[in-house]
């Protein structure tokens, strides 16, 4: 019996304790079938590369799921990302002196940060769009109603000539109620337009302020969590959230004290030019300064332009000449110092990541372009201090090193 069970090989023979039986091989149970692999685990490498290779691939998927969802309001989360870094610190000295209410903290410094710098620029912009879109229905109506002779009646003085000698010279065939009609329905296409780009910056500045409290609610259990799951030792992460909340304190801080200065040299053109409620102008200078797309020095030049469309030509052409060459100037020279000083990088390294990422990214590359930057050597900086030693020294213990280093000629045969 004992000679057919073991025939049957149902009973295997007890091979001494260090000893394996020549024509034995490893069975491998995967998914749920017995397959028998050579000596030395090759089966259980392929296995473990193909599990390795099915979770990169699934990463990937995961990562770009994760971004088709995000890119609608990619732009407000970053930036309520940066700020949340520069005011942590702030969160956590407030949340002290409350007894550790880290809610209550974080809610106080979103409102005063709502308050106190993105509340006045939107309401400006809001304004500045509906005045917009009622200047657009007005004309609309003096249009219809009057033609284009009454809309030349009820521009400014100084654009009547001109626009009445601009309608002169058109082809008679144009001045004609289809030209009129034309001219009215592009005019009303452009206010729903308006108004549809206020509630796109309305929205977006809500979903930022969201996401703003609740970073600094919880930021810390995101950055550990970040740490944990990361690759890279604590000690790395910990210098790459060093470097990232120093640039962006540092951009945030060169905005605003860029946008003070520009407010104050615009506010002194206002007064030399006599523009109408000069302080008024340069506080809303100020916090349109904020914003890269206009900035102070658009600002101010579109008050020369009021002040030519009124009347005021001398006061018009010094204050254009003044918004050109001081106050517009002013954003090249103060905030890359300032970003500069906080980054320890060259100023002219700096200039051209505003630049750059202001043209790559819109708005918010002009904290992405130098945080971009500043990544970037941050990463050097670390290669070179944990990890360059280590390679040149696998490259000099390589076959061979000794014989390319010294140049000398390969050996004859």
């Amino acid at each position: 019996m004992g000679r057919d069970a073991t025939r049957s090989g149902t009973t295997c023979p007890r091979q001494p304790h260090g000893t394996q039986h020549p024509g034995r091989r490893a069975a491998i149970l995967w998914n749920g079938a017995s397959v028998h692999a050579r000596p030395g685990g090759d089966m259980a490498k392929a296995a473990n590369g193909s599990a390795r290779s099915m979770l990169l691939a699934l990463l990937v998927v995961a990562l770009v799921l994760v971004w088709l969802v995000i890119r609608p309001f990619a732009a407000a989360l970053f930036m309520a990302l940066v700020m949340a870094v520069t005011f942590y610190p702030w969160r956590n000295r407030l949340a002290a002196r409350l007894d550790g209410h880290r809610t209550l903290a974080s809610f106080l410094i979103t409102l005063g940060l709502l308050i106190a710098l993105v509340l006045p620029v939107l309401t400006l912009g809001v304004v500045a769009i509906r005045e917009a879109a009622d200047g657009l229905d007005y004309m609309h109506q003096v249009l219809a109603e009057e033609g284009v002779e009454g809309l030349i009646r009820v521009v400014p003085e100084p654009l009547q000539a001109w626009m009445a000698r601009a309608w002169e010279q058109l082809p008679r065939k144009d001045q004609n109620a289809e030209f009129i009609f034309d001219l009215e329905r592009r005019g009303a296409g452009l206010i729903p337009r308006a108004l549809n780009w206020a509630g796109q910056i309305v929205g977006q500045t809500a979903l930022m302020m969201i996401g703003l409290f609740f970073m600094l609610l919880d930021g810390g259990r995101l950055a550990g969590w970040v740490t944990e799951t990361s690759p890279l030792p604590r000690k790395q992460m910990r210098e790459l959230y060093t470097e990232f909340r120093k640039v962006s304190a540092t951009v945030l801080l060169g905005s605003v004290v860029t946008a003070g200065v520009e407010a104050a040299f615009a506010f002194v053109g206002y007064l030399i030019a006599r523009a109408p409620n000069a302080s008024f102008l340069a506080l809303a200078t100020f916090f349109l300064g904020l914003i890269p797309i206009l900035g102070a020095g658009g600002f101010s030049f579109l008050v020369a332009v009021f002040l030519y469309m009124t009347g005021h030509l001398g006061s018009a052409v010094f204050l254009a000449a003044w918004s050109l060459l001081v106050v517009g100037t002013v954003d090249n020279v103060i905030k890359p110092m300032i970003i500069k000083g906080g980054m320890e990088l060259h100023g002219a390294i700096v200039f051209f990541a505003l630049l750059g990422g202001l043209a790559a990214f819109g708005p918010v590359g002009l904290v992405l372009g130098p945080l971009s930057v500043s990544l970037l050597l941050a990463v050097l900086r670390i290669y070179q201090r944990d990890f360059a030693a280590d390679d040149a020294a696998a490259v000099a213990a390589a076959p061979g090193a000794g014989a390319s280093e010294s140049g000398g000629p390969p050996p004859s045969a």
